[in-house]
């Protein structure tokens, strides 16, 4: 039986940057990580360009085993955690193995969310881990008519990878556009007419109901009523966070993930959570709630990392993600939901679009289509709970400039 000091579930970015945060603090402490992945740390948000042929694959990787070694963290790869025992601080393996620690971060990340629809797994593709992308680079060659299926970032990458393999994707949207959850009809609108004007085939408030094989084939059968033939569904619906081994552990489970408060500590002394699988109370929103991407996952990573060898502050981020897409720029920045209150103003011609989303005047979300030179303004404004309220009508209008808003 191993035994360390810190131990960190989970070897992707969040991990990785806080077992060599715990490094560098404390020299002389035994730290080990699991991954259940096969490989080194690599870039999870430059899959999309090594699909797209823009980098070679050995760029993806970020870190080499010798480093780990020389750094005396015990990397175990292609490990999985079937249980937590919080009481005798032990992390049982799935071959039978265990391993106690004295502290416990898990940082175990995301999974794809199952699709829901039977379907020969020949035919599905999806974009999560090193693993999805060879094998789809392997098969771009042959891949006759794809199917991109959602209104999610991956679905959009998706659809750029095709384009630039010279493929003439379709796109299956349930809703009445793309990113109907943050974006109105008008923002919907605008990316409609750029995908058309790529050469995609769109199709909104549509799903897929069957999928039928036909010999090298599968015929594609849709709620209204619609059979595409293709050799490639690629679904990009969302994900779940990893949290099946947490069962029984004691550990508290939010609505989406690991429940911390500010300085991710879970509700048990000594465990710890951090990356896309945390559900962190966020300071400045005054809400839980998890957010699935790399720097949010990094910074998370090195804040837990300082709090567990005792230099404790609160987590404080306005998180954000942004994504160049057939000559868009698209950026949600803070909390983006068509629930809040929001205010909309778009220039068609150049292509710009803003949306802001407001909680009792506050500023606290935005997206925004090619105007990330609004991006540092935005965020002092939600970072300082900035109430917007007298610019409201104002905030409609380009010929406004956000970033006069004195963020207090």
């Amino acid at each position: 039986m191993h035994k360390y000091d810190y131990l960190i579930v989970g070897g992707g970015i969040a991990g990785i940057t806080a077992a060599e945060t715990i490094r560098e603090a404390e020299p002389r402490s035994t730290i080990a990580v699991i991954s259940a992945e096969p490989h080194v740390l690599y870039s999870r948000v430059m899959l999309p360009s090594y699909l797209k042929k823009s980098i070679p694959r050995e760029k993806l990787f970020l870190r080499t085993i010798d480093q780990f070694t020389e750094r005396r963290i015990d990397l175990f790869l292609e490990t999985h955690a079937s249980f937590i025992d919080t009481r005798y601080k032990e992390v049982g393996l799935v071959n039978r193995a265990s391993i106690d620690y004295q502290k416990l971060l898990v940082a175990s990340g995301v999974a794809v969310r199952p699709w829901g629809i039977s379907a020969p797994p020949e035919f599905l593709y999806r974009l999560q881990t090193l693993d999805d992308a060879d094998r789809l680079y392997a098969a771009l060659p042959a891949l006759q008519s794809p199917v991109v299926i959602g209104g999610s970032f991956i679905a959009l990458e998706f659809l750029e990878i095709f384009t630039k393999n010279e493929l003439t994707p379709i796109l299956l949207v349930n809703g009445p556009h793309f990113f109907d959850v943050f974006l109105d009809a008008d923002g919907g609108a605008l990316l409609l007419k750029n995908f058309e004007a790529h050469g995609i085939k769109v199709h909104y408030n549509d799903s897929v109901t069957h999928v039928v094989k036909k010999e090298d084939m599968c015929e594609v059968r849709t709620r209204r009523l619609q059979r595409v033939s293709s050799n490639a569904l690629a679904v990009g619906i969302g994900v779940d966070r990893a949290v099946g081994f947490l069962s029984g552990s004691g550990i508290e489970l939010g609505a989406c993930g690991v429940k911390t408060n500010e300085f991710l500590e879970t509700n048990v002394a000594g465990v710890f959570a951090a990356g896309d699988v945390a559900e962190f109370y966020d300071v400045i929103s005054g809400e839980h709630h998890s957010i699935g991407n790399w720097t949010n996952a990094f910074l998370q990573g090195r804040r837990a990392g300082l709090t567990m060898v005792g230099r404790k502050e609160p987590f404080i981020n306005v998180s954000s993600y942004s994504i160049s897409n057939f000559g868009l720029q698209i950026t949600a920045v803070g909390y983006c939901d068509n629930q809040l209150d929001a205010v909309t103003r778009i220039d068609p011609a150049r292509k710009q679009y803003e949306r802001f989303f407001l909680r009792d005047g506050v500023l606290v979300g935005a997206a925004l289509i090619n105007r990330f030179q609004d991006k540092n303004a935005i965020t002092k404004l939600i970072e300082r709970r900035t109430n917007v309220g007298e610019y409201r009508d104002r905030l409609a209008d380009f010929g406004f400039d956000i970033g006069s808003i004195t963020a207090v």
